[in-house]
């Protein structure tokens, strides 16, 4: 069994004894879910660009827009 971790923290495993095509099939859901973070990622750093220094804790003065 092989514990792996989502982008939002979620741990999840995988079975040993999975057939192939769940297999594949998890592993373009893992691919497509790394992608997803990363797209969320570049969008969380483009809103601190655009929102700029906001004090002590900027993060906060973005979620709160």
């Amino acid at each position: 069994m092989l514990e792996q971790i989502d982008h939002r923290g979620k741990r999840f495993t995988i079975e040993d004894d999975i057939d192939d095509e769940r297999r594949i099939e998890r592993r373009w859901r893992t691919v497509a879910l790394e992608r997803q973070a990363q797209r969320e990622l570049r969008e969380l750093e483009r809103a601190k660009a655009v929102a700029g220094p906001a004090g002590m804790n900027p993060d906060v003065e973005v979620l709160d827009r």
